[in-house]
């Protein structure tokens, strides 16, 4: 059955201004760490891919929660033992890439890498939180998950998943790097 085109930007168009709002709050959030990228700009470089890992692992656990709407069981185990897959991989591969390519010494390079295996941790881990949660209490409060959900879940992914990288960075390696 296909809904009018009116209809369905009447239940959409409500959630994109919302989200446009968001998505400038998150943009915003950027905007507070350019100091860590004067200082060390390679990190700008890996910001897609931890805002990317978010995104998708919140995009999987959406799509399984609106399928199985009540397996409560899914999110921080799996979570967890993807993100710390990732991230581990990420630590050796972009560590390796950073002091070849980049020319960086070994430690800061493996320091870098580090900070994006944490980061990738920290957002997965939250992210598969959040694309449970958020389609459960949507279904609760009597609102389509399925037009809800997934550009929420990517915004919120988007600003927990940069806090957590530029955050790190700010605290672990920016000092470092500024002496």
């Amino acid at each position: 059955l296909r809904e009018p085109a009116a209809v369905s930007m009447k239940k959409r168009l409500p959630w994109l201004i919302v989200l446009l709002f968001l998505g400038m709050g998150v943009s915003s959030v950027v905007g507070i760490f350019e100091s860590v990228v004067a200082v060390l700009p390679i990190v700008i470089c890996f910001q897609s891919l931890v805002l990317d890992m978010a995104g998708n692992v919140g995009t999987q656990s959406l799509a399984v929660t609106i399928r199985v709407l009540m397996d409560e069981n899914l999110t921080l185990k799996e979570g967890l033992l993807n993100g710390g897959c990732l991230g581990l991989m990420a630590l050796a591969g972009l560590g390796v890439y950073i002091h070849v390519c980049k020319g960086y010494a070994w430690g800061p390079a493996f320091l870098i890498s580090g900070c994006v295996g944490v980061s990738l941790v920290v957002a997965m881990v939250i992210s598969s939180l959040v694309g449970t949660m958020v389609p459960m209490l949507f279904h609760k409060i009597h609102i389509d998950p399925a037009v809800a959900s997934g550009p929420l879940i990517t915004t919120v992914n988007d600003l927990v998943a940069v806090v957590t990288y530029y955050g790190l960075a700010l605290l672990f390696l920016v000092n470092m790097f500024h002496l």
